[in-house]
């Protein structure tokens, strides 16, 4: 049985992923685990519809399985977004590839890597880090070992992703194959759009904007549930009146808690993002930070989850039953309440994240204890 995997977010699911999907399909095997992001995402900000709603387009568009990507792993910077998830689809034992969508080939990007890992210099970074530049850019900075072309390549976003994926199964020995596949049309953020192809951005921004969309997302209806706005007031509040521990959190740098606290009068959350983030902190990652606080995702809890690899399945269909019956990884969360209720401390911690995470983001409909109630979506 041939398994391949994807790690998305589908935020919106549109005609690029069907594209992948098919594509997937068409050169190696019907059989694709997908591990989908939670409630909310790696740009810090909350998913533009659920997952579980997301889980069922996704099944229904040719994923056999799809899993959740935890919470803690889903709204944390590229690293340990890859660590993370990487880490529970090899855990699985029964997977060969991983596919992920990139601007270069993964050969190329393997090659890259090497290179870095035997001529980067951390000292170097430090020196344009203290003359006030991001971890990006200091970073990038540092490898005049690349060429120019070479350090265009990794500027790309996807790109940037799919070389912490590679890098994710190096460090785990994985025997699952990297894989990239070339985006078709447009790139992860254009705000354009060719033919019936567009970008993630693109599309939610012209749904929130009310405009026809239809044509770039394949047989549903998109209707924004959720946005960043909704929890300004909740941030605000939390910050003002919380004893925070800034160190806690991944993303925070010394003296950003100062930023934060001085902009608190900006009317909007857009407005704070724009007044907070510098050449320093990119307006990602202040809002991945912004997330942190808001969710409370601490640095402790996300290094000890690398222990403890589960599976929740959100949607499957019946290569999808299969290949569960085939995982090496029996940590699986079908019923979430009968896995929650047998829990031990580690995984209630991760998964009351979750369970605090849905129900913020369902602050506004009046759902409560989704994670216990929603059945997983079945395409039997």
């Amino acid at each position: 049985m041939k398994i391949a995997s994807v790690i998305a977010e589908y935020n919106p699911f549109h005609n690029g992923h069907l594209y992948q999907l098919n594509k997937i399909r068409e050169i190696f095997t019907d059989n694709i685990v997908v591990i989908m992001s939670s409630n909310f995402v790696q740009r810090g900000e909350p998913a533009i519809i659920n997952k579980f709603e997301r889980a069922k387009i996704a099944v229904d568009n040719g994923a056999s399985l799809v899993i959740e990507n935890p919470l803690i792993y889903s709204t944390s910077n590229a690293e340990i977004f890859s660590k993370g998830t990487v880490n529970i689809l090899n855990s699985m034992g029964v997977i060969d590839r991983l596919y992920f969508g990139a601007e270069d080939d993964s050969e190329l990007l393997e090659n890259i890597i090497s290179k870095i890992e035997s001529n980067l210099d951390e000292n170097k970074i430090k020196k344009f880090l203290d003359t006030g530049n991001s971890y990006i850019k200091a970073r990038e900075l540092s490898m005049d070992f690349l060429s120019e072309r070479e350090k265009y390549i990794l500027s790309k976003p996807n790109n940037i992703l799919g070389i912490e994926y590679i890098k994710a199964l190096i460090d785990l020995n994985s025997s699952i194959t990297p894989l990239s596949l070339k985006r078709k049309n447009v790139d992860h953020n254009d705000l354009h759009s060719i033919d019936n192809i567009a970008s993630a951005s693109f599309i939610r921004n012209k749904a929130f904007d009310e405009e026809d969309i239809s044509k770039f997302i394949p047989n549903y209806d998109l209707v924004p549930q959720n946005n960043l706005e909704n929890y300004y007031d909740i941030f605000r509040y939390k910050l003002i009146s919380g004893d925070i521990n800034y160190e806690d959190y991944f993303d925070y740098e010394v003296g950003l808690e100062n930023r934060m606290k001085d902009n608190l009068h900006a009317n909007t959350f857009s407005q704070f993002i724009e007044k907070v983030h510098s050449k320093r902190h990119s307006k990602s990652r202040i809002k991945r930070l912004c997330m942190q606080i808001l969710l409370d995702i601490k640095k402790d809890l996300i290094l000890n989850s690398f222990n403890y690899p589960y599976i929740r399945v959100l949607g499957l269909d019946e290569n999808g039953l299969e290949i569960l019956k085939n995982s090496k990884n029996k940590n699986i969360i079908y019923s979430f309440k009968r896995f929650y209720d047998k829990a031990d401390k580690n995984f209630k911690k991760i998964l009351d994240k979750e369970i605090y995470a849905t129900n913020l983001y369902n602050l506004k409909n009046g759902l409560i204890n989704e994670d216990f109630t929603k059945e997983v979506y079945k395409k039997l």
